[in-house]
This record gives C-alpha cells, sequence and structure tokens, in this order.
C-alpha cells in the first residue's frame, strides 16, 4: 500500500483556476437554442471553470455584437463566477502612431461600454493580439518593439477611464516563444499586470511518463522569472496536446487534436492533459486555459457567417492563412463536439478534465503533496472554507492501493473516477457520478492507468429537489424556476407509469432551461434539480 501524504505548506501558493478558451462566445447568436441549454451552457455551469479566455476587444466591434456577447457572458460566466481574458485574435497593422493611438481608444470605448456601462465585471485581463500575431501568425515575434507601444497606448487609455483591466503580455505561444516574455520583463513590467504564455505539447505521447517532470521544470522556470518582478505571476493562456493542420488539396484545412478523433487515443489522452494541469499548478503557475471548450460549427468559414449574418463580427477569425492561401478551416479541439448532423456530445476526454476543472477553484490554496512514487503524480488544493480537493494520476499499468494521509480531511471524501479504459461515459454530458470514501480510514484502489479526484468541497443534501407545475404545451414540458441558490441545472425522466422512480434509465435530458422540447404526449415526467455540488 502506497501512503499519499497531504500538508498546508507554511506560505502556499494561490492558484487562480483551470478553463478554457471559449469560442463559441463570438458566435452565440447563431448557436441553436436546445444546443445551448442542453450542452453548452449546462456543461459550463456545472463544471464553473476558473477561468477563461476568448477573442474579443475589437476596436471596431457593433454595440449589437458587444451586447450579444454580454447576453452570453450573463448566461455563463456571471453564473460561474469565473474571469474573463480577452485577445483581440490576429490584430491590425497601422502605418502611423496616430492610427495606433486612435485604435487603442476605441479598443478601450469598447470595453469601457462592457464593463462600465453594462457590468460586466469579470472581464479581467487583455492583449492587443493572440500568439503575437498581426494579420499572420507570428508577425510581432520580429517586432516587439511595435507589440509595447501598442500595449503602452492601451495602457493609458485603459487608466485615463478606470478600466481595472489588466494587460497580459506576451502571450506568445511554443517553449520558444516564451522568450519574449523575458523581453516584457526587462522592457515592459510598469504597463504588465501578468505574464502570459501559449503552449501545445507536440513531442510527449500520451503513454509517455517523461513530460510530468519535463513540463514541470518548463513552467517553473518561467514562474521563478515573473516572480522575481514585483510577485507577478504567470499564465497559460491556451494549452494543448499534438496539435497539428492537416490541409487537403481542395483548400480545407483540419485543425485538430491528432488523439480526439480515436475514442481510446482521446480517453488516453486525459492522463496527459491532467498531468499538464497539475505539474503547472505545482510549478507555480497562477491560471491556465485549454483549447478549447467546443468545436466549431462546421465548416468555420466565411460562407457560414454570412449565410447567418453574422459575418461582420465574427469574420476577424474565421479565415485560416495556410501556405499563403485563404481555406475553409475545420477546428475540431473542442472536448464538445459540434458536428453538422447535430453530435454535440462530449469527446471521451471530457470525463477526465470536466471534474478537475470544476474541483480546482480558483482563489484556493496549492497544498504540498507526496506521494513517495514517482508514476503517482498528484496536486491539491485548499479553499476558502477550508475544504480540499485532491487529483491523483496512477501511471502504473495495474491498480494501486492507497492511503491518504491527512488531517485535513474533516468530513468523508467524495471520490470521481476517471479509468481510460472505462470513461464514465453519459448520455447528456453529465459529471460521472461519486463514491463515499470514510475519512478516518480513507483508504482506496487507484484503477491503472487513471485519474481519481478527492474532494470535501460538497455539502449534503438529503431531500430531493422536485421541480413544480410540470405541465405539457403544445409538445413542449413547461416547468416552474428552482429559485434555490445552489441550483445549477435540471435532469429531466420520463416514464409510462406515473409513479416512476428516475433512475439514470429513464432520464431523457439536462437542461438549464425551463422547458424542453417533448415529441411524446402520452409518458409521465418528472424534473429534478442538480445543485453545484452534483445532489441530485
Amino acid at each position: 500500500m502506497k501512503k499519499i501524504t497531504v500538508t498546508r505548506s507554511k506560505y502556499p501558493q494561490i492558484f487562480g483556476g483551470i478553463g478554457f478558451h471559449n469560442a463559441e462566445a463570438l458566435i452565440y447568436p447563431i448557436t441553436e437554442k436546445e444546443h445551448f441549454n442542453q450542452i453548452l451552457c449546462k456543461c459550463y455551469r456545472e463544471i464553473a471553470p476558473g477561468f477563461m479566455r476568448t477573442f474579443g476587444g475589437y476596436d471596431d466591434w457593433s454595440k449589437d455584437s458587444m451586447d450579444a456577447f454580454y447576453e452570453y457572458y450573463c448566461k455563463m460566466q456571471k453564473v460561474t463566477d469565473t474571469p474573463i481574458y480577452l485577445a483581440a485574435a490576429r490584430g491590425k497593422l497601422h502605418f502611423s502612431e496616430e492610427e495606433m493611438e486612435q485604435y487603442c481608444e476605441r479598443v478601450a470605448d469598447n470595453l469601457q461600454y462592457l464593463k462600465q456601462e453594462k457590468g460586466m465585471k469579470h472581464l479581467r485581463y487583455y492583449c492587443f493580439s493572440n500568439e503575437m500575431s498581426q494579420v499572420t501568425w507570428g508577425a510581432l515575434l520580429k517586432n516587439l518593439p511595435l507589440f509595447k507601444k501598442y500595449h503602452e497606448m492601451l495602457y493609458r487609455a485603459f487608466q485615463n477611464r478606470g478600466l481595472d483591466i489588466g494587460l497580459l503580455a506576451t502571450d506568445a505561444s511554443e517553449y520558444d516563444g516564451w522568450k519574449t516574455i523575458e523581453w516584457a520583463i526587462q522592457n515592459m513590467n510598469a504597463i504588465t499586470e501578468d505574464y502570459c504564455g501559449h503552449v501545445y505539447e507536440r513531442n510527449y505521447a500520451p503513454d509517455n511518463l517523461e513530460f510530468y517532470d519535463f513540463f514541470y521544470n518548463k513552467c517553473n522556470e518561467m514562474v521563478k522569472k515573473t516572480v522575481a518582478v514585483d510577485g507577478k505571476r504567470f499564465i497559460l493562456g491556451e494549452i494543448g496536446i499534438q496539435k497539428g493542420y492537416t490541409t487537403f488539396g481542395n483548400g480545407v484545412v483540419v485543425d485538430a487534436c491528432r488523439y480526439f478523433e480515436d475514442p481510446k487515443e482521446c480517453a488516453e489522452s486525459g492522463l496527459l492533459m491532467a498531468e499538464m494541469a497539475f505539474s503547472a499548478i505545482n510549478a507555480g503557475v497562477f491560471a491556465l486555459a485549454f483549447w478549447s471548450y467546443a468545436d466549431l460549427p462546421d465548416p468555420f468559414s466565411c460562407a457560414y457567417s454570412e449565410k447567418e449574418g453574422y459575418a461582420k463580427e465574427w469574420g476577424k477569425c474565421e479565415k485560416y492563412i495556410a501556405g499563403g492561401t485563404t481555406d475553409v478551416r475545420y477546428n475540431k479541439w473542442g472536448i464538445l463536439r459540434w458536428e453538422d448532423d447535430g453530435d454535440y456530445s462530449p469527446r471521451e476526454v471530457y470525463w477526465c478534465l470536466a471534474p478537475m476543472i470544476k474541483l480546482f477553484k480558483r482563489n484556493s490554496k496549492v497544498l504540498t503533496i507526496n506521494t513517495e512514487d514517482d508514476l503517482l503524480r498528484a496536486c491539491g488544493i485548499m479553499n476558502r472554507d477550508g475544504s480540499v480537493s485532491i487529483g491523483i494520476v496512477n501511471r502504473h499499468t495495474e491498480p494501486c492501493e492507497i492511503t491518504l494521509d491527512s488531517t485535513l480531511f474533516n468530513k468523508n471524501i467524495r471520490v470521481y473516477e476517471y479509468d481510460c479504459k472505462n470513461v464514465p461515459v453519459n448520455a447528456f454530458a453529465d459529471i460521472q457520478d461519486f463514491s463515499v470514501l470514510d475519512n478516518k480510514n480513507p483508504v482506496i484502489t487507484l484503477k491503472a492507468s487513471s485519474v481519481t479526484f478527492f474532494t470535501t468541497d460538497y455539502e449534503e443534501k438529503l431531500k430531493t429537489v422536485v421541480a413544480k407545475g410540470v405541465r405539457k404545451k403544445k409538445g413542449t414540458l413547461i416547468w416552474q424556476e428552482i429559485t434555490d441558490e445552489n441550483h445549477c441545472y435540471y435532469r429531466v425522466y420520463a416514464d409510462e407509469k406515473k409513479g416512476f422512480v428516475p433512475s439514470a434509465e429513464n432520464q431523457i435530458a439536462s437542461t438549464i432551461a425551463t422547458e424542453l422540447p417533448i415529441t411524446n404526449q402520452k409518458l409521465h415526467y418528472k424534473v429534478l434539480s442538480v445543485d453545484i455540488w452534483g445532489n441530485v
């Protein structure tokens, strides 16, 4: 039996949360209502990410587009209390300082409208360009003084308007691009709130046992450099594994994770992605965002946007320059699918990332964990209320019995398991069920090649909360809104028998809405509340 020792360090580091790049934020107006209610918004509220990044903050963002973005925010990040980091995608080229100044003033005006007039308080960070891009990818890697000049102008514009939105630098991608962060530390520190980099791990496969230490060292090296300048933090604004483009001769580019299309490989990739997060947190990274939350609609092209009447705003990101030509792009990076045939289901890796992101909350303190076993990779946090959450990746190819040794478990421990050989798939994208471990004798067998999460971050709810006023109306099931402050979403059940007991076998939907289209008017229906702790 292996002993896992969990302690609180004397001076613990603060953690700012895990999340995603949310590309769907800008195409909210063209998202089908049921897709949003039952998948995009429902899953987001259940996961409650601690950090969110998306493209936005354009100088010519229309008022209608900003209002749509605000509406999306009110249903997503406002509910989950998630800070937002905006990056202006590929940016623009300007030919005079006057044009640059005007550009930055317009950006500040738009952010002022969202934050101060609309009340979008979760706008937290901003960067002039995504991955140092300007028209083409990485163009500013060769012109860092120009990047600095834009940020100086943005900084003044933000200050003049009282905008408490911090600038991040440099948002550069790949380990070699992190050299630009070192340049920014030396030349832009006065106007930079925190530092940010991206990386896609291309060299380590999911079964590689050396990646954890490699990535820990890479992150810790950068953390030491940023902390050395006024205690500033290092953020991973965009991370993923095995990024690659496939270009076909008919002008189509498929941008996808190489592991996501094969169910077995997708499931195994969860081990590497969990290690990526755990090593980064243990190394001192403040916050991180996976690319990405959902696929983009097929195809990710101008024709789609123009057809829906949303080309002007969405067109800023819709085309991808590959090999000097503009191609139609398909983006298959989401842990949630978005297919033409209406398949919006989660990929297998979802059931690894979802509980991890939910439990590793922002504004927490990182714990010290000793596993005494190099093939058990662990990370843990303590929340402000004293509850703790721990994740352990078991890299052994056989089960491993462990005992948790800690005085921090003040009540029984809920356990969520991710077995990549038997993924706990749920047809409605619900997080897997938990088991309960006795905190006085916390002994458990970790499954081979698995990720297991332990938490005391919950409240018991012994009484089932049932929605009232459930009725059928013109092919729609309707019910009264549940006003409990801890309510998260609804699960809907149907059966031929009137007094049936709700179960996994008769569940027909999960949704954030108070209505659901139905086709069988003769069935009996029940609606239950699921709260933020997963109590049904």
